[in-house]
């Protein structure tokens, strides 16, 4: 699997890229919003184990905004 969509676990809510990269790693669960394992959890540790090379995030209020982050580069976009 190349990507995965995921958003915010545990009712957290974003409103900035640096606070999904700061979770992130700080190894905090997302939840994967779609496909076959949407709704089971995935933290860095999970993904460095999985044959990922990017997250895309959904964040905000209401998921309005979007960031991705390169597990290859380990860096955000």
């Amino acid at each position: 699997m190349f990507e995965l969509m995921v958003v915010p676990a545990y009712g957290r809510v974003y409103t900035s890229k640096s606070a999904v990269w700061s979770d992130w790693i700080a190894n905090k669960d997302f939840q994967i919003y779609a496909g076959s394992s949407a709704g089971r959890y995935i933290n860095q540790q999970d993904a460095a184990s999985a044959d990922l090379a990017c997250l895309l995030v959904r964040y905000g209020k209401r998921l309005e905004k979007s960031c991705s982050i390169n597990l290859i580069k380990n860096r955000i976009n």
